[in-house]
């Protein structure tokens, strides 16, 4: 038996690997590859435009793709729109994907070339956005977004919103890559990927037969899936340690950051929009039932309280006919959740997996949007209290992944712009945050017996930070950087240096 080596950090704080409970790590990298036109690249629509000109000129034979823009963020305002885009190119796809992952922007062309017109009808669980005759306006929202993908492109109709964009095979591998690489450097060490059809798989196996892949990843399988994973036999978990088929994701409704997600109540200025749900309720209990008698964990995106009741009604009937309490069904986001729906999850053994960048990054429109009711989002505090799992995540691309972020953004319920969503009660303390992306996050894929911890037969999966989360003062969270990240016993980052070089005696269980 080897001897332990010892290593000396100085005094530097070491943590367990952050594990980001629900993330797009290939659309992550995919959209990296594109133009940023987040607020802090383009803070005006105009630097939008100018942005993907530049783009646009640079590369005269491809589309002109972007990525982060948020209407909320942007010094007018307002979305985006066709003419905005037409500004760039005129003869070939501009598209630019809306912050919340759960639409797109086009130009005129890109409209016309997909055969989309005042005649084309919403979709269930989706809508073109349109102008005041019915034009439309180059929005492409939720389940309408299936025909970005093209003819031969990834297609889910009402399951979720399809950001399946295609590419070459070796070019997805690097996306995928460097969304790993960016990961590892802010101390991610395992990830939930929320949204995965095949695209997805091929390519995390490709990265794998190479001797790329080093995170490890818990795969949640689409809802229109389902017939696939029938007809295959799957009973239960299917991978291992490294790579693995865990759930099935599946959507209720839209998005919160779109102002699509379904609310029983109106959104601010518009009496008749409430958001929408994907499907009827017997649809999603169908599904919700079918992914049960798999042996799967259960995902399902809810954002709006209409929504939520929805899942929680589902989930009471299948409680009758069998014990659910330790499947660790998830509800994804639990965003708009009232007092009695928190505590109604916590009666059916239900496990939120939330993200509270959402409430600095995009706090501001939900003022806006929503009112007083900004002020429940993300009812972390309630949630504790009533002594739901506290899981948190990033949903990236949506916001980056960044744990050190998302545990400031949970203890402190603060705005870009400074207000603070709620008061007291509903933050977290430094230590619960951190526990929520650590352990709590690893036990919401039942995971917890291997990652997510500090202790013996665990997976040395650990970061080692410039300093301590709980002895620095709040706002010095944004600041601590990660130094080094171990999957494993082995290095996967470390500040300077790209290069994966050291195993640890003992490095797995």
């Amino acid at each position: 038996m080897s001897r332990p080596r010892v290593v000396d950090l100085g005094g530097r704080a070491v943590l367990p690997g952050f594990v980001d409970a629900h993330c797009h790590p290939l659309m992550h990298g995919q959209f990296g590859s594109w133009v940023d036109c987040g607020w802090q690249s383009a803070p005006r629509i105009d630097d939008v435009v100018l942005r993907l000109q530049q783009r646009a000129r640079a590369f005269p034979d491809r589309a002109a793709r972007g990525h982060g823009f948020h209407h909320g963020n942007v010094a007018e305002q307002r979305m985006l729109t066709r003419h905005d885009l037409d500004r760039v190119a005129e003869a070939r796809e501009v598209v630019v994907f809306h912050s919340s992952g759960h639409g797109a922007i086009v130009n005129t062309w890109t409209l016309a070339a997909a055969g989309v017109d005042s005649n084309t009808p919403d979709p269930p669980g989706g809508h073109f956005g349109r102008e005041a005759d019915g034009t439309p306006n180059g929005e492409v929202w939720d389940a309408a977004a299936d025909w970005l993908t093209g003819p031969g492109g990834v297609k889910i109709t009402n399951h979720g919103p399809n950001f399946h964009l295609g590419e070459d095979d070796d070019l997805l591998v690097a996306h995928l890559a460097a969304a790993q690489r960016e990961m590892h450097s802010v101390g991610v060490t395992s990830v939930v990927d929320a949204q995965v059809t095949g695209r997805e798989l091929r390519t995390y196996q490709r990265l794998r037969a190479q001797g790329g892949l080093t995170m490890r990843v818990e795969a949640l399988v689409l809802s229109n899936l389902v017939d696939q994973l029938e007809a295959l036999g799957v009973a239960g978990r299917l991978g291992d340690d490294q790579l693995a088929i865990t759930g099935v994701k599946l959507y209720a409704d839209g998005a919160l950051t779109a102002a699509t997600a379904r609310f029983s109540e109106p959104y601010c200025g518009n009496p008749e929009d409430h958001g929408y749900l994907y499907h009827d309720p017997s649809e999603l209990a169908d599904l919700l039932r079918r992914t049960l008698e798999l042996g799967l964990q259960t995902a399902t995106h809810a954002q709006g309280d209409a929504a939520i009741d929805m899942v929680l009604d589902a989930h009471a009937v299948l409680r009758k006919d069998r014990a659910a309490s330790e499947s660790r069904h998830r509800i994804e986001h639990f965003g708009g959740a009232t007092r009695e729906q928190v505590h109604r999850a916590g009666r059916l053994d239900l496990w939120p997996v939330t993200q509270p960048q959402y409430l600095r990054r995009y706090g501001d429109e939900f003022r806006r949007a929503l009112g007083d009711r900004a002020d429940r989002l993300t009812p972390l505090g309630e949630m504790r209290d009533a002594r739901l799992p506290l899981v948190l995540s990033s949903d990236a691309p949506v916001c980056p992944p960044n744990p050190l972020e998302a545990v400031f953004s949970a203890v402190t319920r603060r705005t870009l712009a400074g207000d603070v969503l709620g008061d007291e009660n509903q933050c977290l303390t430094v230590e619960e945050a951190l526990r929520a992306h650590t352990s709590g996050a690893a036990a919401s894929v039942h995971r917890d017996a291997v990652v997510g911890s500090l202790r013996p037969g665990h997976f040395a999966d650990l970061v080692i930070l410039s300093a301590d989360p709980l002895s620095v003062a709040v706002d010095e969270l944004l600041h601590i950087q990660v130094l080094q990240t171990w999957v494993g016993g082995r290095v996967v980052f470390e500040r300077g240096s790209a290069v994966a070089h050291e195993f640890l005696p003992g490095g797995h269980p």
